[in-house]
């Protein structure tokens, strides 16, 4: 895996600043997702509006959804598909299946993803573009992740790799993930197999980035790691003030009386910083290393998930591939996620929307 240098990462706020930096660049390539999320369409409408050449690779993650709501769902998948279709009349695009896997009864969809991304996306449907532009904001979490590691692993040296996000924390809210009960694995193609543990003195910290209506999949992750240390990471600053006090308010049952965690253990990263989030955890892992280097017998793992914003994702991935280029036991753990509820049809108000992107290749510009 080729490193990542937070130091030499460029991060970008803003539809100006976006259509500024790619305005006067070619060969560009946008890998966005196929779904339901309003914000599908953000950010291909925003450089399209301004005159910004790219082609579109979109990404069909097959969800096979069965419940009750699926019909809804698809509903806005589809309006959404068909406003890509109006925004790509003069867009070259093509459009990836990324199959979800099930094991042979049919009971609990394995956590594969990482393998279908890979057997999806070949080289060949990137290798004539300079400028990969990865579109968080309608691909599933695991997903997304599998999608931005297989990318910055296969991809050529000259070739750029950028992550970006639309943003809407008061619309993220309103959205209620199913949850597949009973199921948390470590995401493949992230140390999965070194986070096994192997002997009694293998010990889990975790990193929860706490979200609202993730609750079931904190408990989920919880009795699958049981960890000896929780560090819950809440966005503070936030666009909503109160955003931290309510999260851990929601948590707090779970977290100070049935974790038992002291409230020193609680990280605040800020929302919209997915850099400076990257290096408190980094920072934090490392200070867990010093601590507990008193006792060479134990062996510590690190385990992150989310359950937070899209923007905050990238926070986290940047941590882990960084961790794991300097040889940390440090993996990704997800849950099996059937589908999503919006809470409120008429909840999204696109004048909120927010774009973000980072430049994982930046230092190559200069």
């Amino acid at each position: 895996m080729p490193n990542v240098d937070l130091d030499d990462l460029l991060f970008i706020q803003g539809s100006d600043e976006l259509v500024d930096f790619f305005k006067d660049k070619d060969n560009l390539l946008i890998v966005m997702g196929k779904g339901f999320d309003p914000r599908s369409c953000k950010i291909i409408e925003t450089l399209s509006n301004n005159d910004v050449i790219f082609n579109v690779l979109l990404v069909d993650y097959n969800e096979q959804l069965t419940t009750g709501d699926s019909a809804k769902e698809k509903s806005r998948s589809e309006k959404n598909f068909k406003e890509f279709q109006k925004l790509c009349e003069s867009i070259p695009y093509e459009e990836l299946q990324v199959p979800s896997y099930k094991s042979e009864n049919d009971s609990k969809r394995l956590l594969v993803i990482s393998e279908s991304v890979r057997s999806a996306f070949k080289k060949s449907l990137i290798e004539n573009y300079d400028h990969i532009l990865l579109d968080f904001s309608a691909l599933p979490r695991a997903v997304a992740f599998s999608i931005a590691k297989h990318l910055w692993d296969t991809k050529e040296e000259h070739q750029k790799l950028y992550l970006l996000a639309c943003e809407n924390s008061e619309y993220d809210d309103y959205i209620i993930p199913k949850i597949n009960e009973g199921t948390a694995e470590f995401l493949q193609g992230f140390n999965a197999f070194a986070m096994t543990m192997e002997s009694e003195n293998d010990e889990t910290i975790w990193f929860p980035f706490l979200g609202d209506n993730e609750q079931a999949a904190f408990d989920i992750i919880s009795k699958y790691l049981k960890p000896i240390e929780i560090c819950p990471v809440v966005p503070f600053p936030s666009k909503n003030i109160k955003r931290s006090e309510v999260l851990l308010r929601k948590y707090g049952q779970k977290l100070f009386k049935e974790q038992n965690i002291e409230k020193r253990n609680i990280i605040y990263v800020p929302e919209c910083q997915p850099l400076l989030n990257a290096k408190k955890l980094i920072n934090t892992v490392k200070y867990y290393e010093r601590a507990l280097n008193f006792d060479n017998n134990r062996h510590i793992h690190y385990a992150f998930s989310a359950h937070s914003s899209k923007l905050m994702d990238i926070g986290l991935l940047l941590s882990v591939m960084t961790l794991l280029q300097h040889g940390r036991k440090v993996g990704i753990v997800v849950v099996d996620n059937k589908g999503y509820e919006v809470e409120k049809d008429n909840s999204y108000e696109k004048q909120k929307d927010e774009l973000y992107c980072v430049c994982l290749d930046y230092s190559k510009f200069i």
